[in-house]
């Protein structure tokens, strides 16, 4: 470790090269030291605290600080994070170093999840989250033990999707009688757009000669203004349906005629501004109180579904990341598709002569 002599100040300094957390090449330098041996230790002292910065002796509070300011996370993603880490993994992990957590203690808090929250898709989510965390600690931080290893994977629940069948939902929608609230419903129902997405529309964004709506925004229900879509496949154009084209074709006529300056940029459901969410919230809950609004989303999907599209393009209508979420969250919901593919058997019986036993 050299150490060298400023003559002009008739001092010493130190001068290192060292690798950061992300392997890039550094320097520091530091002069004033009165004795040779001085800038010795203090040298020292700095390699030192710059392995033990970077190393299990952190804790995982400081692991989740890194994580969340490394990783590319979108807005809402880091407030849903760091929710759900200050609420369930710091009381329990937080404070501890790295290299102090225990399998058992692990094991724990798996036990802990699957007691406390109702829902078992919740809990797997956090504890992947946790794991997350732990993945983080062994790239970045030299973390030589992890502490998940020995524990088994969280058993996965069928996840509860609910919906309603297009006939009881075209009786029920026109009960929503305020402002285009029942619209923005139907073309929910009819497209399988998320809330924030149906918000978010602009006039601009709407291509009635096409059938076409350009998805490219969502509106934040949380911070009230325009932000990205969901997931990188959530921005697509999307096909409308001949019922939807009218419908938006009566709004946009009626909407130029009531709206002072209305223009491209105007939002479809609500003018200069999208319509408040939480009153739209409360008129649709007065229809359906048994129905989340975004089980307009599943209803779409589970119509598609039974009317026998084929589940790789109900995957692009959903504008999901890959075809195991469709399979997994809609494959089971009408048990009319597996009726009717055992018909099949009854054509060749029949055409055999065959008449089956009753």
């Amino acid at each position: 470790m050299p150490v060298y002599k400023d003559k002009e100040r008739d001092t010493w300094y130190y001068k290192t090269r060292y690798k950061d957390m992300y392997g890039k090449s550094k320097q520091k330098l530091k002069r004033g030291f009165r004795k040779r041996r001085e800038a010795v230790l203090a040298e020292a002292d700095f390699l030192a605290s710059i392995q033990d910065a970077f190393s299990d002796n952190v804790t995982l509070d400081e692991v989740f600080e890194h994580n969340i300011s490394y990783k590319s996370y979108k807005d809402k993603t880091i407030r849903r994070r760091t929710h759900e880490y200050n609420r369930h993994i710091k009381p329990r992990f937080g404070h501890l170093k790295l290299k102090d957590i225990t399998t058992q203690q692990v094991l724990e808090f798996q036990r802990y999840l699957s007691d406390e929250l109702k829902s078992l898709e919740s809990a797997r989510t956090i504890f992947a989250n946790f794991k997350v965390l732990i993945n983080h600690a062994k790239k970045f931080f030299n973390l030589r033990r992890d502490p998940t290893l020995q524990v088994p994977a969280m058993p996965r629940g069928k996840k509860k999707v609910d919906f309603i069948k297009r006939e009881e939902f075209d009786v029920r929608v026109e009960a929503i009688d305020m402002h285009y609230y029942k619209e923005m419903t139907i073309l929910m129902f009819y497209t399988g757009l998320r809330i924030g997405e149906a918000m978010a529309i602009k006039w601009v964004d709407v291509n009635l000669d096409n059938r076409e709506i350009d998805i490219n925004k969502a509106w934040s229900l949380n911070e009230k203004k325009e932000g990205s879509v969901k997931t990188a496949a959530s921005e697509a154009v999307i096909p409308i349906p001949r019922v939807v084209v009218d419908m938006l074709t009566t709004i946009k006529k009626e909407s130029s005629e009531k709206i002072y300056g209305f223009n491209e940029n105007y939002y479809v459901f609500g003018g200069m501004k999208p319509y408040h969410y939480n009153h739209y919230h409360k008129k649709y809950k007065d229809v359906f109180p048994d129905l989340r609004i975004h089980s307009l989303r599943h209803s779409f999907a589970a119509y598609l579904i039974n009317k026998g599209v084929d589940i790789y393009l109900v995957k692009e209508l959903m504008r999901h990341e890959n075809i195991k979420e469709t399979a997994d969250t809609y494959g089971h919901l009408y048990v009319e598709r597996k009726h009717s593919a055992m018909s099949v058997f009854d054509e060749i019986l029949e055409g055999n002569g065959i008449i089956p036993v009753s």
